[in-house]
């Protein structure tokens, strides 16, 4: 069996030892303090060796012991005590002895951040802090603590975190440094605790080193960031960054000794949850317990900050990403044969949320065994159910859409626009205040409509504003926004419902019917030609008419398409066009006996009669006078896409048709031709009697700002 040294200094070699003393290998683990050695769990197949060695010392106990392999997992910035293996391994090599050095890198995470200085040495540190005011707090352990207390200033301004062991305790008491300056504390150290320590002893500076994730680097950085308070850091040595990550010393041991080091990877229990709009307050119960046991917590930054688990956390939200975490940790922390995951999304998990793909995503590694263990979700609140809360209004009928991370050329504008008017209240996730302005802009020629802003909803600064558009797009301050948009009937609405004032809406109610079909017989006719009921249902279904459209019926004859449109909904505007004097007076009457007051009948001929008239979003023609290709040149140069259906009988007009799509930008175009039979009773028996063949043709007319753009 090959004879393994550790030397350790770090949370990952301690690590390694846990898994090789559970896989039954034998070794041994050098500490250099009696602090290093307490947090040691004894086991038998591990043999602790306490005290700083010297160069000499070192090489005569490695040679003593004749140790096969040589791990170096002290701290990256103990850059002599890695000298000094390299060099004592390098010496037994040179003596013709067969040893093996892996070095365990610590992976490091820092960034050039506002708010971040950087000095290549703890000298240039200490000499920076005699420029700065105020209590420092000081992490960078008691080894360099010296340096620190050379300046008189500076050591009266310093509160001191140690390990709390007897060597660091009696260096802070030679370097004169008093018990209330003396913060003795066993980590890890989450950025809450860092915030309350800065808030507690009035700190106004504080001096790190550039460790890594494990160390606690992340949670000191985002505390100092949080209270605008200088971080100072002392960067590593670029010779100390080689070295292999905790995997591939694994997996080298496993090589080496012919010892299978991958004991089963731990179970993972994993929790998707919703961590609500925000603040802790607005955390489920059930989430609160799952954080409070859990082991490892994964999330986007924002929601991972105030978490402290048991062993770690990373700012992660792509699911490929997880995954490979995840694996990495199941692994490495497979001494614990299970560990509780919690993975967190914003709001409720399950609106506009990563969740699903993530979800996804870990299903199929429990299924294949990549992963193993369980997979469940808890909901959270969502920041729409907050602003409609704080609105004081139902969100039960009400819009709801995501801008968040869209682009311009994304055609959100328009969804934004139709989801409003067909609901008549949108509540709108967004990005933040680019978001804000670029809503301003939209509805800055819009009237009628009410904005109200929602700003860090559930937090301590947490605003409701009435925004005019002109105010949105002068929005500045970043911060988490939630959007609701009102039409002002929306609310009056509401209010007069609640009231029970709304007698005279009660007898305006939309109609029953959801779908055309009103009788041929219904109509008001005359000798006018009129759009029979089977063609006339397929003709108005290929409209795809909404709630708000505004619709042109050129050549409305008797207008049957115009009624029926109008009587889909009261939302929609009609203009019947007609130019033959006894068409419109049987419009006229047809309009009196349906009651469809949202039908103008317009008397003229298209496409002149236009003029004066709001721009359609869709457009019926059943007759055009021989004027079909001048309507269309007039509806092109539109600013919005227009839904167009045409009815023909003639093979003339069939022949158009073709000619549409050559000339005119169009999409969606289709051609289809009805013939119907209906049975008539002759004596004893049901005949069919066949009506004129239709050609129907359908299809959406690009305008010309469309065209711009595009």
């Amino acid at each position: 069996m090959k004879k393994i040294i550790i030397f350790s200094g770090t949370t990952e070699g301690r690590k390694l030892s846990e898994l090789m003393a559970a896989a039954g290998i034998a070794h041994t683990v050098s500490v250099a303090t009696d602090y290093g050695k307490l947090v040691m769990k004894a086991h038998p197949k591990v043999k602790i060796q306490e005290g700083r060695l010297s160069k000499e010392a070192m090489s005569e106990f490695l040679r003593k012991e004749s140790f096969d392999i040589v791990i170096d997992a002290t701290h990256p910035y103990a850059v002599e005590v890695t000298r000094t293996i390299k060099s004592c391994v390098a010496g037994m090599k040179a003596d013709g002895l067969e040893v093996t050095y892996l070095r365990l890198k610590r992976s490091i995470q820092a960034s050039e951040e506002t708010g971040l200085r950087f000095f290549d040495s703890n000298e240039a540190c200490a000499e920076a802090l005699k420029e700065i005011k105020g209590n420092i707090l000081l992490t960078t352990g008691s080894k360099e603590l010296s340096v620190y207390t050379a300046s008189e200033e500076v050591k009266k301004r310093l509160y001191v975190r140690v390990l709390p062991g007897m060597e660091s305790l009696e260096i802070c008491r030679r370097e004169g440094i008093l018990p209330q300056q003396i913060l003795a504390l066993q980590g890890p150290f989450s950025e809450e605790l860092n915030d309350a320590l800065i808030h507690q002893y009035g700190i106004k500076c504080m001096v790190t080193k550039q460790g890594g994730i494990t160390g606690g680097f992340l949670e000191k950085k985002e505390a100092a960031l949080k209270n605008r308070i200088p971080l100072l850091i002392i960067r590593r040595e670029a010779a100390e960054e080689d070295g292999l990550s905790f995997d591939a010393v694994c997996e080298k041991i496993e090589t080496l000794t012919g010892v299978n080091l991958s004991l089963r990877p731990a179970e993972l229990m994993i929790t998707l949850a919703g961590i609500g709009p925000g603040d802790a307050d607005m955390m489920t119960v059930r989430l609160k317990e799952a954080l409070a046991e859990a082991d490892l917590v994964l999330g986007a930054k924002r929601l991972i900050e105030a978490v402290t688990p048991k062993l770690e956390k990373e700012a992660l939200y792509l699911p490929d990403k997880i995954l490979t975490w995840l694996k990495e940790k199941s692994r490495q922390y497979a001494v614990h044969e299970k560990l509780k995951v919690v993975i967190l999304f914003s709001g409720d998990i399950g609106f506009y949320s990563g969740w699903s793909k993530v979800r996804i995503c870990l299903q199929e590694a429990l299924q294949k065994g990549i992963l193993h263990g369980t997979l469940q979700s808890i909901p959270g609140i969502s920041s729409i159910q907050m602003m409609a809360a704080a609105c004081g209004v139902s969100w039960e009928n009400a819009g709801i859409y995501s801008i968040h991370g869209k682009t311009d050329t994304g055609g959100w504008q328009a969804e934004v626009l139709h989801r409003l008017h067909e609901n008549g209240r949108l509540f709108l996730l967004v990005s933040g205040a680019e978001d804000i302005r670029k809503l301003g802009a939209l509805f800055s020629d819009k009237e009628n409509c009410r904005i109200t802003v929602g700003y860090q909803l559930s937090y301590p600064q947490q605003k409701l504003m009435v925004l005019t558009p002109e105010a949105c797009q002068e929005t500045e301050q970043e911060g988490l926004y939630v959007v609701m948009i009102e039409k002002e009937e929306q609310k009056a609405n509401e209010e007069c419902a609640e009231q029970g004032k709304c007698e005279e809406q009660e007898t305006q109610e939309e109609p029953a019917t959801l779908s055309p079909g009103i009788p041929d017989e219904a109509f008001i006719r005359g000798k006018v030609p009129m759009t029979k009921g089977e063609v006339r249902q397929v003709s108005l279904c290929s409209l795809r008419l909404q709630k708000d459209s505004v619709l042109y019926d050129i050549g409305s004859g008797t207008g049957s398409i115009a009624v029926e449109a109008a009587h889909l909904s009261k939302g929609i505007k009609v203009y019947a066009i007609e130019k033959k004097e006894e068409a419109v007076a049987l419009l006229a009457q047809n309009k009196e006996k349906f009651q469809t007051a949202n039908m103008e009948i317009i008397r003229g001929t298209a496409p002149e009669a236009f003029n004066g008239l709001e721009e359609p979003t869709h457009v019926f023609i059943g007759g055009s006078g021989g004027h079909l290709m001048e309507i269309l040149e007039v509806l092109a140069a539109k600013k919005r896409r227009i839904r167009v259906v045409m009815n023909a009988i003639s093979l003339e007009t069939v022949a158009e048709f073709k000619q549409v799509k050559e000339r005119f930008s169009v999409c969606n175009f289709e051609m289809i031709q009805m013939q119907v039979s209906r049975y008539h009773e002759l004596g004893s028996y049901y005949m069919p009697k066949a009506e004129n063949p239709v050609m129907i043709c359908s299809f959406d007319l690009q305008g010309g700002e469309a065209d711009a753009e595009a």
